[in-house]
C-alpha cells in the first residue's frame, strides 16, 4: 500500500515539475490548445460594424478607469496599437466564413506572440483590448489561454468560486 501512495506521490510531483518547467520557459503557451471547447458564434454585420469601430479607436493612451498610465512613447503606442488592430482585422476578414470560438482563440495565440516585445503594462493594457474583442464577438472565455500567455499559467483554475 506504501509503494502506491510512494508512486502516485512521485507522479504528482514530477507532474508539477513539468507544468512549472514549462510555464516558466513560456511552452505551455504554445502548448495551450484553442479549439476546447468550441463554440459557434453569431456574427452580425453589427458584431463585424463595432470591432471595426474598435479597430478605429486610438489605442494605448491614458486610460483612468485600468490605471494604465499610457505608452511611455509613441513608438511603443503605435506598436501596441498594431498589433491589437492586426487581431482585429483578422477576425473581420475570418469570422464570417468561420464563426468559431477557435478562431477568435487561434488569432490571439498567432499575434500575442508579437506582445511579448512590450512592457507589462503594455501587456496588462493588451488583455483590455481582447477582453473587449470577446464581448463584442460572444466568447465568454479564453479557456485560460490569457492566463497563459501573460502568467505563464492557467491561473483561473485555482481561482474558481
Amino acid at each position: 500500500m506504501s509503494s502506491v501512495f510512494v508512486k502516485v506521490l512521485v507522479a504528482l510531483i514530477a507532474t508539477a515539475a513539468l507544468v512549472l518547467t514549462l510555464s516558466l520557459s513560456g511552452a505551455l503557451f504554445f502548448l495551450w490548445p484553442t479549439s476546447f471547447p468550441d463554440q459557434s458564434l453569431r456574427i452580425t454585420p453589427e458584431v463585424l460594424a463595432e470591432l471595426q469601430a474598435l479597430k478605429d479607436e486610438r489605442k494605448f493612451g491614458r486610460d483612468e478607469s485600468t490605471f494604465y498610465p499610457g505608452a511611455p512613447t509613441e513608438a511603443v503606442r503605435a506598436s501596441a496599437q498594431a498589433s491589437v488592430d492586426a487581431i482585429i482585422q483578422s477576425l473581420v476578414t475570418e469570422l464570417p466564413p468561420h464563426p468559431r470560438r477557435s478562431v477568435v482563440l487561434a488569432t490571439f495565440k498567432r499575434v500575442l506572440i508579437g506582445l511579448e516585445q512590450h512592457e507589462s503594462e503594455e501587456r496588462d493594457q493588451a488583455l483590455v483590448y481582447l477582453h473587449r474583442i470577446m464581448s463584442i464577438v460572444g466568447v465568454n472565455n479564453s479557456g485560460e489561454l490569457l492566463n497563459v500567455w501573460r502568467y505563464g499559467f492557467p491561473y483561473g483554475w485555482f481561482l474558481r468560486t
